[in-house]
C-alpha cells in the first residue's frame, strides 16, 4: 500500500458517520449476536471434531483444507447472507429504534 492509498483509507476512516448515542445499544446486540453465532460454530466444530476423532476419523485437516462446491457452496452463501441480514438489522433496524 502506498502512502497515498494510506492517506485516502484515513480520510475516508474519518470522514465516516460516527455512531450516535442511540446506535450503541444496537451495537451492543450485533456484537452479542455474532459471539452466539461464533461460540456456536467452536462448540459444534469441536463436538464434531471429537466425536469423528472416537471413531478413529481424523478430520481436522480434512475439514480445514475442504473447498465446496456446488449445492454446499450455494446453501453456505445463502446463511452467511442470512447471518450478515441479521447483523445489519440488528445494528439498524428498520422501525427505525435508536
Amino acid at each position: 500500500m502506498t502512502a497515498a492509498d494510506l492517506g485516502a483509507a484515513s480520510r475516508a476512516a474519518t470522514s465516516a458517520p460516527a455512531l450516535h448515542a442511540g446506535q450503541l445499544d444496537h451495537l451492543g446486540k450485533a456484537v452479542l449476536l455474532l459471539t452466539r453465532e461464533l461460540w456456536v460454530t467452536r462448540d459444534r466444530l469441536a463436538v464434531l471434531e471429537a466425536v469423528l476423532e472416537a471413531r478413529g476419523l481424523a478430520v481436522a485437516e480434512a475439514i480445514r483444507d475442504f473447498q465446496p462446491d456446488g449445492a454446499l457452496a450455494e446453501r453456505l452463501a445463502a446463511e452467511r447472507a442470512a447471518l450478515v441480514q441479521a447483523l445489519l438489522a440488528t445494528l439498524a433496524p428498520e422501525d427505525g429504534a435508536r
